[in-house]
């Protein structure tokens, strides 16, 4: 799946493994209607625990 214009989908495309670009939005950070709630954050503590779980 093709990726957005972030840095991440740039280094991604060059690491020759597979990869995953996340992250959280932010105000503004896209759109002046793009915003971030405040479980935001506690979902994506969430992913990254899952994902680096032993």
């Amino acid at each position: 799946m093709a990726g957005g214009s972030t840095i991440g989908a740039v280094v991604a495309a060059g690491l020759g493994i597979q990869t995953v670009d996340v992250g959280n939005a932010m105000l503004a950070m896209h759109s002046i209607r793009e915003t971030a709630g405040t479980a935001d954050h506690l979902y994506m503590i969430r992913v990254f625990e899952e994902f680096f779980r032993d």
